[in-house]
């Protein structure tokens, strides 16, 4: 299975807007939430995928999934979702934390796929 991931360039060319997903700290929800995966980008300056989600209501955010260094992919923990990998136009459940002032994705469980 290959990730689906895309490059700026790919996600720009296929008409996608990732200005539209604010990653501002005060426009992230934070807690549990429920929002759909819109698409994925590769973060540009840490090894990382940028996340592109919206909620019903027109809310739309962004959040980063960082490299698990020990794990050496985009997996949370040993046992969860690698994050690369996650399908696209699911409803996720996502539990969002905020650390040092910036959001931070804890966990997402697939709804429905």
């Amino acid at each position: 299975m290959e990730n689906n991931v895309l490059a700026w360039s790919k996600a720009i060319q296929m008409g996608l807007n990732p200005m539209a997903y604010p990653f501002e700290m005060k426009l992230v929800p934070t807690g549990l939430v429920v929002a759909r995966l819109d698409f994925k980008i590769w973060a540009k300056k840490v090894m990382g995928i940028n996340g592109f989600f919206s909620q019903e209501g027109g809310l739309k955010f962004q959040i980063t999934v960082f490299l698990n260094k020990e794990l050496r992919n985009y997996q949370f923990r040993k046992d969860g979702v690698d994050f690369a990998f996650c399908p696209l136009d699911c409803r996720y459940e996502l539990k969002i934390g905020m650390r040092r002032d910036r959001p931070f994705l804890e966990s997402l469980k697939c709804l429905e796929i």
